[in-house]
């Protein structure tokens, strides 16, 4: 067990836990009960990454690190979760119609989500042990959708934004 690597695990597990608070804190600012929950549901998923990676640090640890199904099915849910939640709950039209749609808070969520999927790409190319490569890989991907689903949010309401009269 490389005791750097072990500190990487950490640090990752740490940016898991801030981002959980990050999108509890948010939710609670939009007044739209669609978009709370959205942000309340990504705070559950970055806690459960959390509670992943202390597993995977653990495994790490006492030499145990591999990867396995469980992972995969993981990936799966979470993909469901908020592509179901935003089909739905017609995500792309009760943030239209929120009296206060937070473009600053979406923008920050995608910019957190890409900057995780960045950090564990990083962190690939960074270890040698092909557990961690794995396991870095994987949550890449599912920060990467994380990403995807804020960054066209972010998108779509600047868009609209942009085409408002001035003075509303």
């Amino acid at each position: 067990m490389n005791p750097e690597y072990a500190n990487i695990l950490k640090y990752a597990m740490q940016m898991e836990k801030d981002g959980a608070q990050f999108f509890r804190d948010s939710a609670a600012r939009f007044q739209d009960g669609t978009t709370a929950g959205l942000f309340e549901n990504l705070a559950k998923v970055e806690e459960a990454h959390y509670e992943y990676l202390e597993d995977k640090l653990a495994a790490y640890t006492g030499g145990t690190l591999d990867g396995n199904a469980e992972d995969v099915m993981m990936n799966q849910g979470e993909q469901d979760i908020f592509s179901s939640r935003a089909d739905s709950e017609h995500l792309d039209t009760t943030l239209v119609e929120s009296d206060t749609p937070d473009i600053t808070i979406l923008r920050m969520a995608y910019l957190i989500e890409k900057d995780f999927a960045e950090f564990y790409e990083e962190m690939q190319d960074y270890v040698e042990d092909e557990n961690l490569k794995g396991l870095f890989a994987q949550l890449s991907e599912w920060e990467r959708g994380h990403e995807s689903l804020f960054k066209s949010e972010y998108k779509r309401l600047m868009k609209e934004y942009m085409s408002l009269p001035w003075g509303g």
